[in-house]
């Protein structure tokens, strides 16, 4: 445990859960404190927690969907890849904290005060400074983070980091933005101009989907059938399809529980596409950017995704077997260099090892064997 942290047991984390309970509804109890905690990993889902002290404490993994942490303080506090999907964080006090790689989708952060600050933690023997980030000391970091949704309404952000993260649907109405950093995020279904930044604040972002590539979706639609139909028929009927480069987001749903093994789809942008229950063995998907695409349930045995943006890609219960060609060569699943953590792969069906993946979502661009 880092100096200067408290840690719980099961019975006391439960204990101190079910006092605030009872004193955020008027039944006695005590407000709980957990200033300066080690939380890592906590379940924490679906509580009330309005007002609570979690200042410089360590949440990373910790989940806390659908909990209620209106006015709370999460002041320089490490939520590294929590989940915070549908959470109230109104008024919260967010200075410092570092979200990377969290699912924020659905969270109220409106009057949230998300500025830069620093904070020192206290050991018996030593004093370290709490700084969670890389790119900048004391920044609030969303980068890598899932905003699908979240409300950021008359915030106050200054100097927020949101480099890679999928803002999409995301408001921020009246918001106080100075200095923020929005390197190679996702910004679909967000109004740009609320957040009155200079043009080049939005270096290598994704936007909503051009009139160009709206315009032939009913061209890709066709090449998605036929290469179905030439799988189905064994190559006697339609024709293999090559989607490289393409940008396949105006198919939406059109390609969940299709059949394309061997699919070539590499360099595509198809971010939040669904592919769940899709036979995608062999497929190519190389530098693709599939960042919160749905592969739940599909068969990628053999299924390429080398150098591809995975972020927040869901793979529950997806099969990453070996496939075994006519010519007796095995194709494994390649991830290598893919931008993905181990975590996404927790529910897929994994047959051996996967290889090396870059998990810039949440370890700052390590690589790592899974």
């Amino acid at each position: 445990m880092a100096a200067g942290r408290v840690a719980f047991s099961p019975a006391e984390l439960s204990q101190i859960l079910a006092d605030q309970e009872r004193f955020v509804t008027g039944h006695g109890g005590a407000r709980a404190n957990f200033k300066g905690a080690d939380l890592t990993g906590a379940i924490l889902a679906n509580r009330r927690l309005d007002e609570v002290d979690f200042s410089g404490a360590a949440l990373r993994g910790a989940n806390l969907h659908g909990s209620n942490l209106t006015r709370a303080s999460l002041y320089c506090a490490d939520l590294t890849g929590c989940n915070l999907r549908n959470t109230k964080l109104v008024s919260t006090d967010m200075r410092g904290a570092s979200f990377k790689g969290a699912d924020l989708s659905f969270a109220v952060l409106d009057y949230a005060d998300l500025r830069k600050a620093t904070m020192m933690i206290m050991g018996e023997d030593s004093v370290s400074l709490v700084d969670h980030n890389r790119y900048g000391m004391g920044a609030v970091d969303f980068s890598y983070c899932s905003l699908h949704n979240a409300s950021f309404g008359k915030a106050k952000l200054d100097g927020v980091i949101f480099n890679g993260a999928l803002l999409i649907g995301t408001s921020f109405r009246g918001a106080e933005i100075t200095n923020a950093s929005f390197v190679g995020a996702v910004l679909m279904d967000v109004v740009v101009s609320e957040l009155n930044l200079p043009p080049e604040t939005f270096a290598d972002c994704v936007f909503d989907i051009s009139a160009e590539a709206k315009a032939k979706a009913g061209v890709l639609k066709e090449r998605v059938l036929l290469h179905q139909q030439w799988v189905l028929t064994g190559g006697q009927e339609g024709t293999a399809a090559v989607l490289d480069g393409e940008d396949l987001r105006p198919l939406e749903s059109l390609v969940a529980g299709r059949n394309l093994v061997g699919l070539t789809a590499r360099g595509i942008t198809a971010i939040g596409l669904d592919f769940s229950r899709c036979q995608l063995q062999g497929a190519k998907f190389d530098g693709a950017d599939l960042r919160g695409a749905d592969f739940s349930g599909a068969d990628l045995s053999g299924t390429s995704f080398t150098g591809a943006r995975l972020v927040h890609a869901r793979f529950d219960q997806a099969r990453l077997g070996h496939l075994k060609l006519h010519s007796g060569e095995v194709l494994r699943p390649n991830f290598f260099g893919a931008d993905a953590s181990p975590g996404q792969f927790r529910l897929a069906v994994v047959e051996g090892s996967l290889g090396a993946i870059g998990v810039g979502a949440a370890e700052g661009g390590e690589t790592v064997q899974i």
